[in-house]
């Protein structure tokens, strides 16, 4: 699953676009013991996890917890931007070959 989220911290710094990789998505479902595929669907604090580890990736100073990064954060905004994840994919297709 890969989203592209807008994340404006609303400090005055211009937003910027970060794409999840498999990095954000597992921290995500160990901090939150959640699964990407559990059906709960996907709510803003997801998405500001993934922003905090994101943010994390790309050598921001970030707090400990997501929660403190929002806590620091209060008025940030947090658009999903595209879901880039192929929806009619099936997984991996057994073949004829040897």
């Amino acid at each position: 699953m890969k989203v592209k989220l807008k994340i404006d911290l609303g400090n005055g710094n211009p937003a910027r676009e970060m794409t999840t990789n498999m990095l954000a998505i597992c921290d995500w479902e160990k901090i939150e013991n959640r699964r990407a595929a559990d059906g709960k669907g996907i709510g803003f604090s997801d998405m500001v996890c993934w922003a905090w580890t994101l943010c994390r990736l790309a050598g921001d100073t970030v707090p400990k917890t997501w929660r403190e990064w929002l806590e620091q954060h209060p008025n940030m905004t947090i658009e999903n931007v595209q879901e880039l994840t192929d929806e009619s994919f099936t997984g991996a297709a057994l073949t004829d070959a040897p």
